[in-house]
C-alpha cells in the first residue's frame, strides 16, 4: 500500500474502514482519479483531484485598482 496516500486520507478524516475499502478497490488501478471516485461514492469530497468545471463562475474583481502613490520610477 502507498503510505503517502493513506496519510493524506487520514489527514482528511476518512475513516480507517473506508480507507481499507478504498485501497482494496483501487489496488489494481491505483491513481488519484480512482481514489477520488471511490471517496465520492462513499460520501467524501475529492482530495487528490480538482474538477475545474465546477469553477465556471469565477468571481474576479475587474475593478481592482491600487491605492499606491507613485510608480516604480520614483525609486531612484
Amino acid at each position: 500500500m502507498n503510505l503517502a496516500i493513506i496519510y493524506e486520507l487520514r489527514a482528511a478524516d476518512v475513516k480507517e474502514e473506508d480507507i481499507e475499502l478504498i485501497m482494496d478497490r483501487v489496488k489494481n488501478r491505483l491513481s488519484e482519479e480512482n481514489i477520488d471516485k471511490e471517496l465520492v461514492k462513499l460520501g467524501y469530497p475529492k482530495i487528490f483531484t480538482v474538477d475545474y468545471s465546477e469553477y465556471d463562475n469565477y468571481d474576479y474583481n475587474d475593478n481592482y485598482s491600487s491605492n499606491s502613490k507613485g510608480n516604480f520610477n520614483d525609486l531612484d
